[in-house]
């Protein structure tokens, strides 16, 4: 990857924002702690843009220096002195919340309300790391590759905790084909 410069942060800061944001809200921070974490992230690329040019994929470095500054902050505001040591300390300090909306518009309010509870349920059967990992591989669409940078693990261990979390989906009372479909049209 050649040099980055300014503009390229500018546009990545533009076209990157709102899946950035979305991420650090479902990571259950509030939406200032999510902006000024953004903001951080932006501006250590500003201050080191020079030295990012061994980057591959300039989307996947952003999300995981969002997703270690959010840790960061989370420590910080418990006031933990000791170093996270493991995956476990990671996601005891990010719990990854999916909330799920439906319009009203499109089902009646009853059957939204049934229909909700349903996808909530199903949700809540997954642990915060594959919530995480569905949330990144079917709702934003990342590669293995991407997501493994995000989270920091191996692409076979990606490959193996997307493998769980669809095992555990199927074996839902909610069709996955339907659970797909409200999830995609209307995660928040």
């Amino acid at each position: 990857m050649s040099a980055i410069k300014f503009s390229h942060i500018t546009s990545a800061y533009n076209e990157y924002l709102d899946s950035l944001y979305s991420y650090a809200l479902n990571l259950g921070f509030d939406e200032q702690t999510a902006m000024d974490a953004i903001h951080d992230v932006f501006y250590k690329v500003c201050i080191h843009h020079s030295s990012l040019n061994e980057i591959v994929s300039f989307k996947s470095y952003l999300f995981r220096a969002l997703r270690n500054r959010l840790i960061d902050i989370k420590r910080t505001n418990k006031k933990e002195i000791a170093p996270i040591t493991d995956e476990d300390d990671v996601v005891e300090l990010l719990p990854f919340q999916l909330h799920v909306t439906v319009e009203d518009a499109l089902i009646k309010r009853e059957d939204a309300e049934e229909i909700r509870l349903k996808v909530e349920n199903v949700l809540d059967r997954l642990t915060d790391r594959q919530r995480e990992i569905v949330y990144l591989r079917y709702i934003r669409e990342y590669s293995y590759e991407e997501i493994a940078e995000i989270m920091q693990i191996s692409v076979p261990a990606c490959r193996n905790l997307i493998s769980k979390s669809i095992t555990k989906l199927k074996d839902s009372p909610l069709p996955l084909v339907l659970f797909t479909l409200i999830v995609n049209g209307y995660i928040r």
